[in-house]
């Protein structure tokens, strides 16, 4: 009877949307025009189960079974030349039984999502008109049930004329709501205006939103206007000597909230000047590389980060994703946005650190979520925590783990977007005003004053203000640099200069210089050697920075490749205090034949530190690493991989990871594939396996039957945890 409560609801809500999205495609069908409707129904079914043994002797069984039918429709039709419905929907249910040692529980869960477009397009222009509803029923066999919808209206315009400013707009208005409203009561509207000119290196640019919320359940009501206007100018003159790029860009955001009552928040989002992000297993050390994608505003393309479930042998390493706000700025919420809807299993299994920065080098760890909230209605994790007022500012994560039920389905989720937010919770009844503008003038210039050797001076002006808080920083900075080959073999660069400047009420100077010698005598041998430093003095305070890196490669024989690099940091800081740093690292990959790979890594970091008011220390750190892959031929995968660590007064541990991926028949009717997966860990004398036997039968062309079983096995000096889980899964497309 449970089950029928799945079908039931979940047919009568969409038989009226499916009637309509039948009978448009008929009536177009007449005309000669129709251009296809498609669609698919999906039944999957799973079951899992676990036992865990903690060390006191306490044992915890959990079974989960969850039956899951989706039916998917689209409609793409050609009504005139220029205009085109777009529309379609998902119909979902789900229902989930759970037993926890002796607590049952029991949820039945539906999901309809149905859409329509009209689009106009030609050349010139693109407009469209559009409706998306979202409605999510929870329906718990103890507890009340719960209907979650969210109403999208939207309109857009998109003008294109050549030679002209390109205009962009949307409107929308979002109503949020419970079927009872008693939990939530939202109504957002909300619109968006730009345009872009460009013109022989002239760029003029123009964003601006506004967006008016209403709580009806807290009677608050919350205004944000935001612009941004930008002009910039990239040039050069007489023949390529000179060149310029030039940038000025002014933002104004005003925030209007109006409380009925105590309650409520007051949520500001601040901008960014970059985004950031890495992939690096070390995130108190680890500068992060530029990241335009992660704040384009774009929610839905790739960032090109993926936290889905690697391959077997693919990188396991943190995901690094940030922000650089150019000047000490207050966050306390993070959004981390992905491009594709999560189950509650999936979502809740990553968990988030933060930390912050003065400089992208070292990093200050701040607080960590085992979870984040995801959703409902918008693909992102909420991501909140104490205010930290910090330039740098990043959360980190690693990605899906196989040993998570389902996880299998998503070797895909990619970051979109990163956004920031400083929230206050409002005190008092009344009306509250902010305000807050942001001026950045950006200056890079490049003379090239001889041709040999090609010498250059380089001026590099920055400006930032923001108001009210003069909140101010600005930094000049001067340098000449040289780049000459002396021979075939011998070439060089060199760079110093000087730069000064003020942030906040502390004015600064600098001296920096770096070098480079190159040798390359042959073709497979290469020899770097790299001289770097700074000198630098803010608010009379001093710091001083040297370095000198060796970086050496080789490729000894076909498929032999060595690389070893090392080098020494002498680093003095603002308190006295003299810190020297060596690094050494080592690499090597060897393929001794096309189907086989082995990767030898060494990393050595050690530091020793006097003076300064502070004792004496020293400490370091080794890794290695080894791992051997084979693939004789394309269906047998076998990866092997042991790593080592050892730090000054910490025990040695040791990582072993086994797997193998074996799919004898790839391309048949018929399609077997076997998994399996073992890691041991010195620490906690951890061991994992997890083992994963499959078959897929295509029945059809269009339609196809999955089946897959999953052993796991986690076995620790803390506890020990067995779990089993199957899962079938029926596609049928049309």
């Amino acid at each position: 009877m449970r089950i029928l409560g799945v079908a039931m609801p979940f047919a009568l809500r969409a038989l009226p949307i499916l009637l309509i999205l039948a009978i448009l495609p008929g009536v177009v069908c007449a005309q000669g025009i129709f251009q296809g409707i498609s669609g698919s129904f999906d039944m999957n079914y799973s079951f899992f189960s676990s036992k865990t043994k903690e060390a006191s002797g306490v044992t915890t069984k959990t079974e989960t079974s969850t039956y899951n039918p989706r039916f998917t429709l689209y409609v793409n039709t050609t009504i005139f030349p220029n205009l085109r419905l777009d529309a379609g929907g998902i119909f979902e249910g789900n229902l989930t039984k759970g037993k926890t040692g002796n607590l049952q529980t029991d949820l039945l869960t539906m999901k309809i999502r149905p859409y329509i477009n009209l689009i106009l397009e030609n050349p010139l222009y693109r407009a469209s008109v559009g409706y998306y509803r979202r409605e999510e029923i929870f329906d718990p066999k103890r507890g009340d049930r719960v209907t979650l919808i969210n109403d999208d209206y939207m309109a857009t315009l998109y003008w294109r004329p050549e030679g002209f400013p390109s205009i962009d707009t949307l409107l929308m208005r979002t109503n949020t709501f419970d079927q009872e409203r008693s939990i939530q009561d939202k109504t957002r509207d909300y619109l968006s205006l730009s345009s872009r000119y460009t013109y022989k290196g002239l760029d003029l640019f123009y964003w601006g939103t506004y967006s008016d919320e209403k709580n009806n359940l807290e009677s608050s009501e919350n205004r944000n206007l935001t612009q941004d206007g930008r002009i910039s100018y990239v040039n050069s003159f007489f023949d390529r000597r000179l060149s310029i790029n030039t940038s000025y860009e002014i933002t104004r955001q005003d925030i209007k909230f109006s409380s009925g009552g105590t309650g409520g928040e007051v949520e500001v989002q601040v901008f960014p000047l970059f985004g950031l992000s890495s992939i690096d297993d070390t995130p108190v050390d680890d500068p992060l590389s530029s990241n335009p994608a992660l704040i384009d505003g774009n929610l839905t393309s790739s960032a090109g980060i993926n936290i889905g479930l690697p391959p077997l042998g693919g990188d396991l390493r943190m995901r690094n994703i940030g922000l650089d706000f150019f000047n000490p700025t207050e966050v306390n919420r993070l959004l981390v946005w992905v491009d594709r809807e999560l189950t509650p299993e999936i979502a809740s299994s990553f968990s988030w650190s933060i930390y912050y920065s003065s400089d992208n080098i070292t990093w200050t760890f701040y607080d960590s979520l085992f979870s984040a909230p995801f959703g409902p209605f918008q693909n992102r994790f909420e991501i909140n925590f104490g205010s930290v007022n910090a330039r740098y500012i990043k959360v980190v994560t690693r990605p899906l783990s196989g040993a998570v039920p389902g996880a299998s389905a998503f070797p895909d989720i990619f970051i979109t977007e990163l956004q920031a937010f400083t929230t206050k919770p409002v005190e008092k009844k009344g009306t509250q005003k902010i305000s807050r503008t942001t001026h950045l003038y950006t200056l890079d210039t490049k003379t090239r004053i001889l041709n040999i050797p090609t010498l250059y001076h380089e001026l590099n002006y920055t400006y930032y203000r923001q108001d009210p808080g003069a909140n101010m920083r600005y930094l000049l900075s001067n340098a000449l640099s040289v780049d000459h080959r002396f021979s075939t073999i011998f070439s060089g660069r060199a760079r110093a200069g000087y730069e000064f400047g003020e942030e906040g009420k502390e004015r600064g100077s600098a001296y920096f210089y770096d070098a480079s010698l190159e040798a390359t005598p042959l073709r497979t041998l290469k020899h770097t050697v790299v001289f770097n430093g700074r000198f630098e003095e803010i608010g009379g305070k001093s710091n001083n920075h040297n370095a000198i890196f060796l970086y050496n490669y080789a490729e000894l024989y076909r498929g032999v490749d060595v690389n070893l690099n090392g080098g020494l940091n002498f680093i003095k800081t603002e308190t006295g205090q003299n810190v020297r740093e060596s690094i050494i690292n080592f690499t090597s990959n060897i393929t001794p034949h096309p189907t086989m790979n082995f990767n030898f890594q060494y990393t050595y970091r050690g530091n020793n530190r006097s003076g300064g008011g502070s004792p004496s220390s020293s400490d370091y750190n080794q890794t290695g690493n080894i791992t051997l892959t084979y693939n004789p031929f394309r269906t047998l995968y076998l990866v092997g991989s042991f790593d080592v660590e050892a730090s000054k007064g910490k025990k040695v541990s040791t990582t072993q990871n086994y797997g193998l991926n074996w799919s004898p028949f790839p391309d048949g009717m018929l399609q077997f594939r076997f998994f399996y997966n073992e890691t041991l860990t010195s620490a906690g004398n951890g061991k994992d396996r997890i083992f994963t036997p499959g078959v897929r039968w295509y029945i059809t062309k269009r339609s196809f039957l999955d089946v897959s079983y999953q052993k796991s096995m986690s076995d620790s000096d803390t506890q020990k945890v067995d779990s089993n889980s199957f899962n079938a899964y029926l596609r049928i497309f049309f």
